[in-house]
């Protein structure tokens, strides 16, 4: 089961991009998560990009460019890809797919101007 912790340990793990897309565990994505989601990869545009199927094209996150992606991680019954901000879970065994988007958490002088205001 993926936890609140379990998220923000991924956040944390996965903080700096690799070095190069060719770091990244795209096998695992196409041995495991493409049956359900139809993912191909789009070298033809201007940059190099993960297409998701079973996401809507009107999405942000159907069209996601290799350079922006920090890891690909497996779980038993989700595969997690990894960005800056958030992760996108796809599911191993149907087309479910499941987002979490991290939420700014406010500083100290944040929360203080909130005090006066």
């Amino acid at each position: 089961m993926i936890t609140k912790k379990v998220i923000d340990a991924i956040y944390k793990k996965y903080r700096k991009l690799p070095e190069s897309p060719d770091f990244l565990d795209m096998p695992l994505l196409f041995d495991y998560a493409s049956e359900h989601h139809n993912i191909s990869i789009d070298m033809d545009g201007p940059v190099d990009s993960l297409l998701i199927g079973s996401i809507d094209r009107d999405s942000p996150f159907h069209r996601i460019p290799l350079e922006k992606i920090h890891a690909i991680v497996p779980f038993e019954e989700w595969i997690a890809i990894v960005l800056h901000s958030s992760i996108i879970f796809l599911n191993r065994r149907s087309g479910k797919v499941s987002i979490h988007i991290r939420t700014h958490k406010p500083t100290l002088m944040d929360r203080i101007r909130d005090m006066f205001a």
